[in-house]
């Protein structure tokens, strides 16, 4: 687990780049899922890691009810990366297909 957190405190623009051309193979049913639990899993999370630009979009996706969208998603997963990882594999791997090679090929990504 403290190898995990300390894979993803590094994770370069190239390997978040991957990953959201990841996010773009989800399909929409599956964003609509996964995005409502990765939003309740950022905003619980107790570290305060999100006061920046990345949290500030979140909360403007929110606002604006798009957060259920492809760049919803590709923000609350590079954030979830950030504040709960474990976590967030978790959701993934407990949701459909689509959602459960997402995790794979982020796992990829970051050679977990």
């Amino acid at each position: 687990m403290l190898e995990l957190k300390e894979k993803v405190k590094v994770i370069s623009d190239e390997k978040i780049s991957e990953i959201y051309s990841y996010c773009s193979k989800v399909s929409k049913e599956s964003i609509e899922e996964i995005t409502d639990a990765l939003l309740r899993l950022v905003l619980n999370s107790k570290r305060g890691e999100l006061k920046d630009s990345l949290g500030q979009v979140i909360f403007h996706l929110q606002k604006n009810e798009r957060i259920n969208t492809l760049i919803g998603l590709q923000k609350l997963i590079e954030a979830s990366l950030r504040v709960a990882p474990e976590e967030m594999f978790k959701v993934l791997e407990s949701s459909d297909e689509d959602a459960k090679q997402l995790a794979q090929n982020i796992k990829k990504v970051l050679q977990i």
